[in-house]
């Protein structure tokens, strides 16, 4: 004897509660994503021998403003310029020596580097980072003029020599393929 297959043959009326289930979760996941995630801040780009300048009042505590300064060699220089809690201001470049080429992204108001993943670390004040490649943000020198700060063309264009030009440099000469 064959069996007689069975159909189920459901309606609008029954099935609607689905459909709309799904659009009230979807929505809620929506909003949860487009409310709750910080809006990526915006590079300023500056013109050849720019000095960015940025008053005091713009800077928001713990929030990195970010540049892209040309230098003299062609290349971009990304920086940020960030308030802290005591009222220091922090002035780096926004990547790493280790990992330059990588790049960063921002994530909680914290510069990431993007081949480590990691938060960089912020060298103690007062001091400059050491000769070996880390994964640490790399000081500029800063100028304030009543209520702005003002960061130099020429100051950035001279730590990018120091500090990455070297980097650059070595990672030139090594030839692609496989390393070791």
């Amino acid at each position: 004897m064959a069996r007689r297959r069975r159909v189920a043959k459901l309606t609008w009326r029954e099935t609607w509660p689905i459909g709309a289930t799904f659009i009230v979760l979807f929505s809620i996941g929506a909003w949860g994503i487009w409310f709750l995630n910080p809006v990526a801040p915006m590079t300023k780009v500056l013109a050849p021998s720019e000095d960015a300048v940025i008053p005091w009042a713009n800077l928001e505590l713990e929030r990195p403003v970010l540049f892209a300064a040309p230098l003299p060699s062609g290349q971009s220089a990304d920086f940020f310029i960030e308030r802290e809690h005591d009222g220091w201001v922090t002035v780096a470049f926004a990547s790493c020596r280790r990992c330059y080429r990588a790049g960063h992204y921002t994530q909680a108001g914290q510069i990431v580097c993007k081949r480590c993943n990691e938060p960089m670390e912020r060298v103690a004040r007062g001091q400059l980072p050491g000769s070996e490649q880390d994964c640490k943000h790399v000081p500029i020198p800063i100028e304030r003029s009543g209520g702005d700060v003002i960061v130099r063309a020429q100051a950035v264009a001279d730590a990018f020599a120091r500090w990455y030009a070297p980097v650059v440099a070595d990672n030139a000469e090594k030839p692609r393929g496989k390393e070791k």
